[in-house]
């Protein structure tokens, strides 16, 4: 089981701000929000900074990143400043 964390927007659309959930890759966890939730939840989704155990899975290999039981998936806002 990996823990999923919503924030957000993410977090008004799925009604939630953590779950478990067994999923062996970032991708299943896309697949996820989008059945259990919606459409609308699944396109928040990708907008969204997606880390795993802290780390962007732009890092890994994306959508592609394998997930291990333990791990933290986390949805975050994109913040800018400057």
């Amino acid at each position: 089981m990996i823990t999923v964390k919503y924030r957000g927007v993410l977090a008004e659309l799925t009604g939630k701000l953590q779950e478990q959930i067994d999923a062996a890759t970032v991708n299943d966890v896309m697949k996820y929000v989008k059945k259990t939730y919606s459409a609308a939840a699944y396109k928040e989704a990708k907008k969204l900074l997606i880390v795993i155990n802290g780390d962007s899975i732009l890092l890994h290999k994306g959508f592609k990143t394998p997930t291990s039981d333990g791990d933290t998936v986390s949805f975050l806002p994109v913040c800018g400043g400057g």
